[in-house]
């Protein structure tokens, strides 16, 4: 095996787990198949990940921000009201340019989305879409009980158009993010 600096082999085994996930399923996932597809001993991986079940739990942090980073960034760069409309349409093309982060995310059985508007809850993603959500919307005069299940409301018509549209071999002749406004936008 020739040796192989890695700038940042954390970085590597978590991009190169999730494909082979993708592609082979959780099952064969493994540290050590991790070490020679990144050119290391079988033992460097143990230096980030204690073992393929803690290697598991930096997927789901690393993908959940990833998808966090790409809400806060359609926020930071909309509008309101409108940013609302444009962290959905950032949720949906997360899901349609990077399947294989989107649908490995949302299959863990023990990821933890609370969907209560007291609770902080573990998802990143959501909380932030909630918390603006209010922000946004409160400013605008709508009562809070109205806010909570037009968040509801919203990131479930989101949600499954994403895992519609990270779907392979679905075809349309339309753009989903139309749908997405078109679903979550009152055209007068």
């Amino acid at each position: 095996m020739s040796t192989y600096h890695h700038n940042n082999l954390k970085n590597d085994l978590l991009e190169h787990g999730l494909k082979m996930i993708s592609e082979e399923g959780i099952e064969k996932l493994s540290l050590r198949k991790l070490a020679r597809i990144c050119g290391v001993s079988e033992a460097a991986p143990y230096s980030h990940f204690k073992s393929k079940g803690h290697l598991l739990d930096e997927m789901k942090v690393y993908v959940a921000d990833k998808l966090y980073n790409k809400l806060n960034e359609a926020y930071l760069n909309s509008p309101k009201p409108d940013c609302i409309l444009e962290i959905g349409k950032a949720y949906v093309e997360f899901a349609m340019n990077q399947p294989d982060y989107f649908n490995f995310l949302f299959n863990q059985a023990d990821i933890n989305i609370d969907l209560s508007m007291k609770n902080d809850g573990d998802f990143k993603p959501f909380s932030f879409f909630r918390d603006k959500s209010y922000e946004v919307y409160r400013e605008l005069g709508f009562n809070d009980d109205s806010i909570k299940f037009g968040i509801v409301s919203m990131w479930t018509q989101a949600h499954g158009i994403a895992m519609i549209a990270s779907m392979k071999n679905v075809a349309t002749d339309f753009d989903w993010l139309d749908v997405l406004e078109r679903i979550l936008v009152e055209k007068n």
